[in-house]
C-alpha cells in the first residue's frame, strides 16, 4: 500500500512537473555530449601528458659536460720554439687521427682514474649481477665507465679539439676534464722524454767506444815509436776517431740541451668551464617531445569520439541526398 502511495506521488509530481523533469533530462544529455565531446577528449589525453612529464621532469638525470680545448701542432722531438713555426708545419689526417685515438684510449682514462681516486667512485664503480655470479667489480671495470663519459670532437678540418667528460656532478665533470688534457699532455712530453734520454745514452755509448779506441791506439803508437809507417798510419786513424768524437760530443750537448727544452705537441688554448646547464635533459627538446606526444595522446584519446561523429554526420549527409 505504502509503495502505491508513493509511486503516486512520484506520478503526480511528474504530471504537476514536466518542464523540470524535461529540464534535468536535457541538462543530463547535455553534459554527458560535453563530456564525450572530442575537444574534451583531447584537452584530457593532452593534460595527462602533459602533467606526467612535469612531475618526472625533477627525476630525470642530470649530465653535465666539461671539456678542454687543445691545439694540435707537429713539432719535432723537442716541440717547436715559436708558436709560428708550429703553423708552418702541418699535421696530415692520419696524424690528427692517431691523436684522437690516443685521446680515447683507455689507458688514458685509466690515468684519469689514479689522478682523482675515481676507483671507488659511486657513478663508475657499478657491479654486474648475472644469474651465475655475484655482483663483482673488476679493476677494468671503472674505467670502461669513465671511457663511456668521454667527449671527444673536432672543429670540422682544423687541429681543434674538444676533448673531457661528462657527469651527474658539475664540479666533477671540470677535474674528469682538466685530469685528461693534463694526462694526455704529460704522456707527449714523457714519450719525447724517453726518445730524448735514450738518444743521450746511445751518444754516450758511442763517445765511450771512441775513448776506448783512442786509448787503445795510443797504446799501439807508443809500443811502435820506432816504425815510421806504422805511426803515420796510427796517426791518421786517430785524426779520425778524434773528429769523430769531436762530432758525437756536439750532437750530446745539442741532444741534452733540446732535453731540456721538450715540450708536448699540443697547445692548451681554453681550460674546462664549470657547466651551468645541463646537455641532458635539454629544456627546449623536452618541451618540444612533450607537446608532440600529448598531442598524439589527445587525438588518440579524441578518435574514438570523432570517428562516430564523422561517421553520422556522412550518414545523414547521404539521407539528406537520398531524399533530394
Amino acid at each position: 500500500m505504502a509503495d502505491v502511495q508513493i509511486n503516486a506521488r512520484s506520478y503526480e509530481s511528474f504530471t504537476q512537473n514536466p518542464a523540470a523533469a524535461s529540464e534535468r533530462s536535457s541538462g543530463r544529455s547535455h553534459e554527458t555530449q560535453k563530456r564525450n565531446s572530442p575537444v574534451t577528449r583531447f584537452a584530457i589525453g593532452f593534460l595527462i601528458v602533459v602533467l606526467c612529464s612535469l612531475a618526472a621532469w625533477p627525476f630525470l638525470p642530470r649530465r653535465y659536460e666539461a671539456t678542454v680545448t687543445l691545439i694540435l701542432r707537429a713539432t719535432d722531438e723537442s716541440g717547436p720554439s715559436s708558436h709560428g713555426q708550429a703553423l708552418k708545419q702541418l699535421l696530415d689526417e692520419g696524424a690528427v687521427q692517431s691523436e684522437l685515438d690516443v685521446m680515447a684510449s683507455l689507458p688514458l682514462s685509466a690515468d684519469v682514474m689514479d689522478r682523482l681516486g675515481l676507483a671507488n667512485d659511486p657513478e663508475f664503480s657499478k657491479s654486474s649481477v648475472t644469474l651465475f655470479n655475484k655482483a663483482n667489480v673488476t679493476a677494468l671495470e671503472p674505467v670502461r665507465e669513465i671511457q663511456n663519459h668521454l667527449v671527444v670532437s673536432r672543429d670540422r678540418k682544423s687541429y681543434t679539439v674538444r676533448l673531457g667528460y661528462w657527469s651527474n656532478d658539475p664540479a666533477k665533470s671540470v677535474r674528469m676534464a682538466d685530469a685528461l688534457a693534463t694526462a694526455y699532455l704529460d704522456r707527449q712530453v714523457r714519450h719525447k722524454l724517453d726518445n730524448s734520454e735514450q738518444l743521450i745514452e746511445r751518444l754516450r755509448s758511442q763517445l765511450v767506444e771512441l775513448a776506448t779506441r783512442e786509448a787503445e791506439l795510443r797504446r799501439v803508437a807508443d809500443n811502435n815509436a820506432t816504425s815510421s809507417f806504422k805511426i803515420a798510419e796510427l796517426s791518421d786513424e786517430r785524426s779520425a776517431t778524434a773528429a769523430e768524437f769531436a762530432g758525437i760530443r756536439q750532437k750530446l750537448v745539442e741532444a741534452t740541451q733540446h732535453h731540456n727544452e721538450i715540450g708536448p705537441d699540443a697547445e692548451r688554448v681554453a681550460d674546462a668551464v664549470l657547466p651551468m646547464n645541463p646537455t641532458f635533459p635539454n629544456p627546449l627538446l623536452m618541451s618540444i617531445a612533450t607537446l608532440v606526444l600529448a598531442a598524439l595522446v589527445g587525438f588518440a584519446f579524441a578518435w574514438p569520439v570523432l570517428r562516430l561523429r564523422v561517421a553520422d554526420r556522412l550518414a545523414n549527409l547521404a539521407a539528406t541526398e537520398g531524399t533530394k
